[in-house]
This record gives structure tokens, C-alpha cells and sequence, in this order.
């Protein structure tokens, strides 16, 4: 193996605060690696055989290094191409241009419009302020629960085309995907190819999700502003539920401990790679004489020196974080409870059996039943069936 030459596949070099981010951006495959790490790689990609790469690296750095296990560290990445394979083709990024149009000077200015057109039509319109009430905008509360049903889809389609966009204006290839959270199928960016760019080239591409957020709560305020001349008409009432549920959303992206975008970002400025992990596991250690926490099996050395330094400190943010949840909860989404409760309860407690409204409220609360019991228990049963059965060979504890 001393005389051989690897074959490299094309890497990104990204400098970080504590080291260098390699990566393949074809295959998404990306590693931090130490500067002496990086600096012995280069040699290898630049066609210098394996032996006299061992050789200079005790050479410049005084110490030996295990060749061996170094390059079958980058095959297992993907870096080295095999035998006869040929190099990766960078992968072709569409709707680059229309990223940057997204982007421009022009498309803030138009971004930044309505945002503000709609803080003044708020504050000049009390009705047309956040406000729970603002969701139930027809009678019927099934219509309400299928009408926001049906509008969270292009909504969240539009938060999600935003990091896509941002991130294509770049030429990064990411793309979307359907992923499933809970019981629930959702839209989700990818967004890794941001690795192979700098630190400061990142934070547009994961905050663009809020902006377009923002711009889409502004659009709909105006919508339902435009048609106030005899009062809110339905599709008026209809935009200013919409906006609600998203106004929820952008609030729900505050709490980064729960790994939202703001997470991403915070992150990122501060330099770290797993700090929602590290903090869990701090947080089991220091806690782990309560009943039923166990420490985490995740040992010290295994964690960045950046996540060890911050994670006592995104510990306390987490704690904070949930309070501050339950707070918003409390003032946003408990009233939405307490309406609808209070709806159902009156239309079965005075309206009659043979009444619309009876049978509504009766077509409301089976659809609730169906998404809080009915989903998850068809959602674990699918899991159970697609979960591969233990092997005892491989597992002592399953033949037990």
C-alpha cells in the first residue's frame, strides 16, 4: 500500500472554528477533520503515494499517524473513488436564477412593503390583529378544521420552497423531500450541501423559511384589509385564520432547543456541531439521581471542546425554553382550545339532534378522535410491521 496512489472524488474545503469541514457534495457526505488531518489529505488528493504521505506527515508534524485507518476512514466517506469509477459529476442545480431573483435588492424592497403595509393596516384596524377568534372563520367547525387543513399544505410548501430557493442561489443542489413528524407527513429542505460553503454564506438559506413566513402573514393581513370596506368578508376571515397558524409557527421556531431553524442558525454563529446532543446528555449526567433518568451513554471525549464549553449554557436555554412554551401555549394556542370546547359544548348541550350544528360539532370532535388516538395507533402499527425482527445471534438480550 506504500506505493499506491488513491483516486479522489471532488471535496470542498470549508474552514471552521475548530477545524476544517470536508466534504463530497454529490453524496452529501461531509467530516471535520484537524488541520494536520486536512493538510495529509490534500497530499493524498494531489496523487502523493500513501507511504510518502506517512512519511511527510512525521516528518512535519513529529508524530506517526495510522495510514491505514486514516484511509479507510475517507473510503467509508466516499472519498476515494474505486477501481475504474470515475470522478463525480458536480450535480446540476436547478432554479439557481430564480433563487437569485428571490433574493435581489427589488424582491426585498417588495418583501419589506408589505410587511410593513400590513403593521399599519394592524394597528390602524383592530380587527385585523392576532387574535384566536380570528381561526373559526365560518360557523361550521368542521369547515374550519378542514379549511386550515387544507391551506397548511401551501403554506408550508411556501416555507419550505424559501430555504430552497435561498440555498439554489448559491448552486448548492438541495432539494425537498417528504419526511413525517410524529404521525404527520411534512415537507422538509435539506439543507447539507450548506457545509461546502462559508459560515456567513449559511444564515440566509436557513432563515429564508421565516421570511417567506413573514412575507406570506403580511400578504394575507393586506388580503383581508382590502376587502373591509363592508366588513371581513369570508375569505377575508378565511386569510386571517390562515395568518394565525402561521403567526403560531414563526413562534414555535423561537424554541431552539427543539432543533427549529433559529437552532440551526444559533449553532452555526456559535461554532458547534452537535450541541443539541451534548446538552441532553449534560443534562442526564447532572440529573441522573432522579428516578428514572439514566445517564447518557455517551462519553465525554465523544463531544466537540465547543458543544463541552456551551452546554451547560444551551442546558439552562432549554429549561427556560420549555417555560417559555408553556407560556406561549398558554396565551396562543390555549384559547384556540377553549373556543372550540366551548363551541362544542353548546351546540350538543342545547342544539338539537336533527339541527346542523349538532351534527357538526359531532363531525368535529370524530376528526379530532381520528388525528390525537386513531392516527398515531395506525401510525405505530405501521412502524411495528415495517421494524425488522431481532436477531438473537446478534442481540444476547433478545434471547433472553
Amino acid at each position: 500500500m506504500s506505493s499506491t496512489r488513491l483516486e479522489f472524488h471532488p471535496l470542498t474545503y470549508v474552514p471552521e472554528r475548530e477545524g476544517v469541514t470536508v466534504g463530497r457534495i454529490d453524496a452529501a457526505s461531509f467530516a471535520v477533520l484537524p488541520e494536520d488531518g486536512v493538510a495529509l489529505l490534500r497530499r493524498l488528493a494531489d496523487g502523493m503515494p500513501v507511504g510518502e504521505a506517512e512519511q511527510w506527515y512525521r516528518s512535519t508534524f513529529g508524530e506517526t499517524v495510522d495510514i491505514a485507518d486514516f484511509v479507510d476512514g475517507l473510503r467509508e466517506l466516499g472519498f476515494i473513488r474505486a477501481d475504474g469509477e470515475p470522478p463525480a459529476r458536480p450535480p446540476v442545480v436547478r432554479f439557481r436564477r430564480l433563487g437569485r431573483a428571490a433574493f435581489s435588492p427589488l424582491a426585498w424592497a417588495a418583501y419589506a412593503l408589505i410587511v410593513v403595509a400590513a403593521a399599519v393596516a394592524m394597528a390602524t384596524r383592530p380587527e385585523l390583529r392576532p387574535h384566536a377568534s380570528n381561526v373559526f372563520f365560518v360557523p361550521s367547525l368542521l369547515a374550519v378544521q378542514l379549511g386550515l387543513a387544507l391551506c397548511q399544505s401551501p403554506a408550508i410548501l411556501w416555507h419550505e420552497w424559501y430555504h430552497l430557493l435561498a440555498a439554489r442561489r448559491l448552486g448548492l443542489p438541495t432539494k425537498m423531500r417528504v419526511g413525517r413528524r410524529l404521525y404527520y407527513a411534512v415537507v422538509e429542505t435539506e439543507l447539507d450541501a450548506l457545509l461546502t460553503v462559508p459560515a456567513r454564506q449559511r444564515y440566509l438559506p436557513m432563515l429564508a423559511g421565516l421570511l417567506a413566513d413573514a412575507v406570506l402573514f403580511g400578504a394575507l393581513v393586506l388580503a383581508a384589509w382590502a376587502g373591509l370596506a363592508d366588513g371581513l368578508s369570508w375569505p377575508g376571515r378565511l386569510a386571517l385564520a390562515v395568518a394565525y397558524t402561521i403567526l403560531l409557527r414563526m413562534s414555535w421556531q423561537c424554541y431552539v432547543f427543539l432543533r427549529t431553524d433559529l437552532y440551526y442558525v444559533a449553532t452555526t454563529a456559535l461554532g458547534c456541531t452537535n450541541l443539541h446532543e451534548v446538552s441532553r446528555a449534560w443534562l442526564r449526567d447532572k440529573f441522573s439521581w432522579l428516578p428514572g433518568v439514566r445517564p447518557s451513554d455517551t462519553a465525554d471525549e465523544d463531544w466537540s471542546p465547543r458543544d463541552r464549553q456551551l452546554a451547560p449554557w444551551f442546558a439552562l436555554i432549554t429549561c427556560g425554553g420549555v417555560a417559555a412554551l408553556l407560556i406561549t401555549v398558554a396565551l396562543w394556542t390555549a384559547p384556540l382550545v377553549i373556543e372550540f370546547g366551548s363551541r362544542v359544548f353548546s351546540a350538543l348541550a342545547n342544539g338539537s339532534p336533527t339541527g346542523p350544528g349538532f351534527w357538526d360539532s359531532i363531525g368535529s370532535l370524530l376528526l379530532v378522535a381520528f388525528e390525537i388516538v386513531l392516527l398515531p395507533l395506525l401510525a405505530g402499527r405501521t412502524r411495528q410491521r415495517a421494524a425488522p425482527a431481532a436477531d438473537p445471534a446478534a442481540d444476547p438480550a433478545a434471547a433472553s
